[in-house]
């Protein structure tokens, strides 16, 4: 039988115990605020897009995946190039969904580049292995891309995107990260002994939210772990995750502010050759519709982007701002519900635009003169009249250029950033 007076007695033993744990904890967190510890802080950004998503992609030019987008700068008629072999070899459609490799290292790249002739991809392929010159020449359409031909005719396209320089997967990924790639021109990031600063670094300092999601790899560890600093840095390298943690947080909404999405150990999904097109279109999208569903999507702008051209032919010679680039055009699709519908983007951009959009987003100085002079990516939305007066306050700060060091940017940069003048314990230097 109920007996009602020992569950009256029952509940106020509850409370008085609940209080015993409650008016302590309230008088320590009081005292605590007294002591001047920092409460936490929410940065909000200067335009509706509070949650930056970076998808980047392998080794595919404009050309070979929107060369004929209508509207856009595509392949021009009647092309004819030597192939190396006494012969010439023009543009064609592929009847596939895949290619070999080919070649795409600093010096293949500037060969195929001839001096902005930009005709010399078909004999730089045969060069390598004879017959490749007709896959450099080859290029995908709708029927093959549908669902990344179907982004661009909704959100916005951009035409004149390249690669930072002219080269390989990582120098051209430091520079997305970093704005520079500490002169490396190869992808032989670990025995070069390499450390810059990166995005991460100044999210990290103005308590900006991020994360870099990465396919899992036994042979090569994630961009960011192979710099130093963030890998010595627990704070730091405790936001490089696995892949399997994306679907989770984007379906919680837990996405931080900004994202990086890297594919690149996996060329079955990552579209790095021999890997098909369209298996890895197919896994972008699901991560692309995952995040329309997802309950952040209001406030979001996705980035799809290629790190490099990968060898295949681009028409358009890249403007050549220093000694290491511009490299070929690659594309970028802008997805989010402030991005221009049906847009083509002729503006002149490259990887550290991305940076240049996140910095100016959230008020951060650029990380190096290549990110102040680069193209702004917002030309692709419409954020009206309060989000688009916002943003290109931020100026170059007057600290060292694109071959810095850690300890130089750390003193000019990195700690004025910070809420105290401290340099906290276990920090890199």
């Amino acid at each position: 039988m109920f007996n009602s007076v020992k569950w009256t007695e029952r509940r106020w033993k509850a409370t008085i115990l609940l209080l015993a744990v409650i008016v302590p904890l309230a008088s320590l967190l009081s005292s605590l605020s007294h002591l001047g510890l920092p409460r936490p802080v929410v940065i909000y950004a200067k335009t509706p897009i509070q949650h930056v998503v970076i998808i980047m992609k392998e080794n595919h030019p404009f050309d070979n995946y929107f060369g004929t987008f209508p509207g856009a700068n595509g392949i021009p008629p009647n092309v004819s190039l030597p192939d190396g072999l006494a012969g010439t070899v023009s543009p064609h459609w592929i009847n596939g969904t895949w290619t070999w490799d080919l070649p795409h290292s600093r010096s293949a790249m500037l060969a195929a580049y001839h001096n902005g002739s930009n005709d010399l991809f078909a004999v730089v392929a045969n060069a390598w292995v004879p017959g490749l010159g007709e896959s450099a020449l080859g290029y995908y359409d709708k029927r093959q891309l549908f669902a990344y031909w179907d982004l661009a005719s909704k959100f916005t396209l951009a035409d004149h995107y390249f690669q930072s320089v002219s080269g390989p997967t990582i120098p051209n990924r430091l520079y997305s990260l970093g704005g520079q790639s500490g002169n490396l021109m190869t992808n032989n990031l670990p025995g070069a002994n390499i450390d810059v600063m990166t995005i991460f670094d100044q999210l990290q300092a103005k308590g900006v939210s991020w994360r870099y999601y990465y396919l899992t790899s036994s042979l090569v560890r994630p961009l960011p772990l192979q710099l130093h600093h963030i890998a010595l840095n627990f704070s730091l390298a405790s936001n490089v995750v696995p892949m399997n943690q994306l679907p989770f947080d984007t379906s919680a909404g837990t996405l931080p502010n900004v994202t990086y999405i890297d594919p690149s150990a996996d060329s079955l999904v990552s579209e790095h050759p021999p890997g098909s097109v369209t298996e890895g279109q197919k896994w972008t999208m699901d991560i692309v519709n995952a995040l329309m569903a997802g309950p952040q999507w209001s406030a979001s702008a996705i980035f799809l982007t290629w790190d490099e051209s990968g060898g295949f032919y681009d028409h358009l010679p890249p403007p050549q701002v220093d000694e290491y680039g511009y490299g070929f055009r690659v594309p970028m699709l802008m997805i989010s519900p402030f991005a221009r519908s049906g847009f083509i983007d002729h503006d002149v951009m490259d990887h550290t635009s991305i940076l240049k959009f996140i910095a100016d987003n959230w008020g951060l100085p650029y990380l190096t003169y290549r990110e102040a002079q680069a193209g702004n990516l917002t030309g692709g939305f419409i954020f009206g009249d309060a989000g688009r007066s916002s943003l290109g306050l931020s100026r170059a700060p007057p600290v060292p250029d694109m071959g810095a060091t850690v300890s130089e940017w750390l003193q000019a940069t990195y700690w004025p950033l910070r809420r105290n003048d401290s340099v906290p314990t276990g920090a890199a230097t």
